[in-house]
C-alpha cells in the first residue's frame, strides 16, 4: 500500500472512530450519572454521619465497624445469604428439570407447557408476594386446605411465621419465580444441539436419560454455568418480595439486608450507616459472583 492511500485509509479509521464515540457517548453520560455518580457518592456518604437535613459529618470507617459489630445487622446478611443459596438450587434445579421434559414433549404441547411454566416468571414480585401469602395463610391458605383435603393435616403450618420455616419458605418462594427464566434458556440452550447426535445415539440403544448425561448436559454446561452466574445475581434481589410476604418478620427472623439499609435510610434517618451496609452488602455479592464464576468455570464443548 503506498503512502496516500495509507493516509487515507488511517483517516478513515479516525473518522470511523470518531463517529462510534459519539454514538457512544450518550450512553457513557448516562451510565456515569445513574450508575457512576451515585456509587461514587455512596462511598463517601459512607464514611460521614448525616440525618438528611444538616451539615455532614466525616467519622472515617466508623460505620464500617459497626456493620461487622452489630450482630442484628450481620444477621440480616446472613438472612440474604440463606435466601440467595436456596433460591439459586430450587430455580436452577426446577429450570433444567423443566427444559429437560418439556424438549420431549411434541412441538404443541411444549409451546403451552413453556408458557404455563414460563407465566409465573412475568408477574411482578409485589403482586406474586401478595398471591404467595394467600396461599400459604396458617388459617385458609390453599396449601394448607390441599394437606387437609389430602388427609396429611399434621404438614400444616405457618409457613410464613415459624422462625425455623420463614427463610426456607421463601427461598423456595423465590426460587420458582425464577425457575421459568432459567427453564428457556436451557430450553434455548438444548434445541441448539445438533439432531444428528440424537439419531447417533438411539442407533447405539441410548435411552432418553443417557442422552441428557452423555449429549445434552455436557453440551449445555456452558449455558448452565452462565446461567447460574446470573442467578446468583438476580437471588440477591429479593426484597420486594420479602417485605411484602413478611417485612422482615416474625421479629426480624426473615429481615434482609436491604430491608435493613432502606429503614436506617428512610426511617431512622442514617444515611451514612445505610449507606455502609449497602456497599458491604454490594461487595459480599460481588464476591459471591466471583466465586461462582470462577468454580463454574468449563471447556466449551464443540460440535
Amino acid at each position: 500500500m503506498n503512502r496516500p492511500a495509507k493516509k487515507m485509509h488511517s483517516r478513515l479509521d479516525r473518522h470511523l472512530m470518531g463517529i462510534g464515540i459519539l454514538f457512544l457517548l450518550p450512553a457513557a453520560i448516562l451510565i456515569t450519572f445513574t450508575t457512576l455518580v451515585p456509587i461514587v457518592w455512596n462511598g463517601v456518604l459512607s464514611l460521614c454521619e448525616w440525618n438528611g437535613n444538616g451539615p455532614m459529618e466525616f467519622i472515617g470507617l466508623k460505620n464500617y465497624v459497626k456493620v461487622f459489630t452489630d450482630k442484628a445487622t450481620m444477621k440480616t446478611i446472613g438472612n440474604s445469604l440463606v435466601i440467595a443459596a436456596g433460591s439459586t438450587a430450587v430455580s436452577m434445579l426446577l429450570g433444567i428439570l423443566l427444559a429437560l421434559m418439556i424438549y420431549k414433549t411434541g412441538k404443541r404441547e411444549g409451546s403451552i407447557f413453556r408458557f404455563i411454566f414460563y407465566s409465573p416468571s412475568m408477574i411482578p414480585m409485589t403482586v406474586a408476594g401478595l398471591l404467595f401469602v394467600f396461599v400459604l395463610s396458617p388459617d385458609d391458605g390453599l396449601l394448607n386446605n390441599l394437606f387437609v383435603v389430602m388427609g396429611l393435616g399434621s404438614m400444616q403450618h405457618a409457613w410464613l411465621s415459624e422462625p425455623g420455616l420463614v427463610l426456607i419458605t421463601l427461598a423456595i418462594v423465590s426460587g420458582f419465580m425464577g425457575s421459568g427464566t432459567i427453564m428457556m434458556m436451557v430450553y434455548t440452550a438444548i434445541l441448539g444441539i445438533p439432531e444428528s447426535l440424537f439419531e447417533s445415539a438411539k442407533l447405539d440403544g441410548a435411552n432418553y436419560w443417557k442422552e441428557v448425561k452423555l449429549i445434552i448436559l455436557p453440551l449445555i454446561k456452558p449455558t448452565i454455568c452462565m446461567v447460574f452466574s446470573m442467578e446468583v445475581m438476580w437471588s440477591f434481589k429479593t426484597y420486594d418480595m420479602v417485605w411484602t410476604m413478611t417485612q422482615g418478620g416474625p421479629g426480624s427472623m426473615s429481615k434482609t439486608a436491604p430491608i435493613t439499609m432502606i429503614q436506617n435510610a428512610f426511617t431512622y434517618n442514617k444515611f451514612g450507616y445505610a449507606s455502609a451496609i449497602g456497599l458491604v452488602f454490594t461487595v459480599i455479592v460481588l464476591v459471591c459472583i466471583t466465586l461462582v464464576r470462577r468454580a463454574m468455570k468449563s471447556e466449551i464443548y464443540e460440535y
